[in-house]
């Protein structure tokens, strides 16, 4: 039987409250399939608010189903999409569902996978992000195992084995930060910029100074020379 995947409860923003559960679906897509609708896949229940609230995946009675019958109609299409798509609360239209994809041969061998719901700005969910672990770095998916192998070990689209670790989380929107905002510079009314006035050097700020000095210098009266001093000094004696 088909075991309910194993929740871990992530922090999620202040912005989330009580609301009503979340309905995911999960179907495959390929070009040469016809467009097939979505089947429910789980319901998402979040309960609480802040850095408390807490999350609850639980899987659909047709869950195992349906990923035995996704797999038996893409087999060998190495290029399938294994789709999930979230439900906006009172929005039935599947073609206005938030849907996020990966390849569908890359579920047989992960084992995790994890949920992303975005909010908005008012707490409502609008979108969601799905990921599969462990993926190559180039993405690339398995080689096929010959029907004989496939047979001997035991795997087939039948026997997939559940995804145990499942991880839940919701994302508030982030907003980069403001840049700093300079004064513009002054302009004219003729939408000219204004030069601001150039700084005078310091001979420019106290010449004035300087020229006082030097006339108080030049008229002030020179010493007596010394020799001269002593000869008037030596003449007055009788």
């Amino acid at each position: 039987m088909f075991s309910p995947p194993v929740l871990l409860l992530l922090a999620v923003p202040p912005l989330v409250s009580a609301s009503p559960p979340l309905r995911l679906h999960h179907r495959v897509f390929h070009p040469s399939l016809p467009d097939s609708p979505y089947s429910e896949r789980a319901i998402l229940h979040v309960s609480g608010s802040g850095p408390a609230a807490e999350t609850r995946l639980v899987p659909s009675q047709t869950y195992a189903e349906n990923l035995r019958d996704f797999f038996s109609a893409v087999e060998g299409l190495k290029d399938a999409l294994y789709q999930v798509a979230l439900e906006r609360p009172g929005d039935i239209d599947q073609t206005q569902w938030a849907t996020s994809s990966v390849l569908a041969c890359h579920l047989p061998s992960s084992t995790s996978e994890a949920f992303t719901i975005h909010l908005d700005q008012h707490g409502a969910p609008f979108t969601l992000d799905y990921f599969l672990g462990p993926v190559p770095h180039d993405g690339a998916c398995p080689k096929p195992i010959g029907r004989k192998a496939s047979a001997s070990a035991g795997s087939s689209p039948a026997q997939l084995r559940p995804i145990a670790n499942t991880t839940v989380a919701l994302r508030s929107p982030t907003f980069p930060p403001l840049p700093a905002l300079r004064v513009p510079p002054p302009v004219s009314a003729e939408g000219k910029p204004i030069e601001q006035p150039r700084e005078k050097s310091f001979i420019e700020k106290y010449w004035m100074y300087m020229v006082i000095a030097v006339i108080a210098m030049s008229l002030a009266p020179a010493p007596a020379e010394e020799g001269e001093a002593r000869g008037q000094g030596s003449g007055g004696r009788k």
